[in-house]
């Protein structure tokens, strides 16, 4: 069993050790969490509980600290699931980078390509690289849709990390799905950035595309 702390909230962490080496997620805070080889592994199972557990069920250890305990079946939705990163950009989704609150950026099969927001609206990203905010924390979400028929469903919403400084500079480059290379790893949604989705699906499709939708 592989034993670490997350670096983001000291949340004391299980994995199994088919998993060492890649990266996973904390249950406690949703940052993503690389996990030690097996030889670094060893150094650090003796480590202390130094954060409060929360909700999380607990396990006596070894050393008398008590740790989340995640189960094998439980660590493929929690812990340490290594994410895929999308390598297109698909032709049956729209995409959206928001930060915390608005839509920074946004692309729809549609010929535009990559359009970023400005105070009066949406413009071309690869026209407009000063209007491209070079700094802060993004969130990377890819809607997906499927027709079935006339009729066509939500299938699935999902949330990526866009970190690092200057990132949203790749939306100016040829290759439009160049920017799925900033993208590092999977995380939730927050009630505003759902908001914005279901506004955007709103704004493209009737009103039966809820009918049997996912729950994001």
């Amino acid at each position: 069993m592989i034993r670490t702390t997350c670096p983001h909230c000291n949340e004391r962490l299980k994995a199994p050790d088919h998993l060492a080496g890649k990266k996973g997620r904390c249950p406690a805070c949703a940052a993503a969490v690389p996990l030690p080889e097996a030889n670094e592994n060893r150094s650090l199972q003796g480590i202390k509980n130094s954060s409060p557990l929360g909700e999380f069920p607990e396990q006596e250890s070894a050393d008398g600290s008590k740790a989340p305990t995640i189960t094998q079946d439980q660590n493929a939705q929690a812990v340490a699931v290594e994410f895929k990163r999308p390598e297109i950009l698909r032709r049956n989704c729209h995409y959206m980078i928001c930060n915390s609150r608005e839509v920074v950026a946004r692309w729809d099969d549609d010929g535009k390509g990559w359009m970023v927001q400005i105070k009066d609206g949406f413009v071309k990203a690869i026209q407009n690289p000063k209007q491209i905010p070079t700094m802060g924390n993004y969130i990377f979400i890819e809607i997906e849709v499927t027709k079935e028929g006339a009729h066509q469903r939500l299938t699935g919403v999902q949330g990526f990390t866009l970190p690092g400084t200057f990132v949203l500079n790749k939306l100016t480059k040829k290759n439009e799905s160049t920017i799925l290379e900033g993208i590092d790893a999977m995380t939730e949604l927050n009630d505003r950035q759902r908001a914005l989705v279901k506004q955007r699906i709103n704004a493209n499709y009737l009103p039966n595309i809820w009918d049997d939708a996912i729950d994001f």
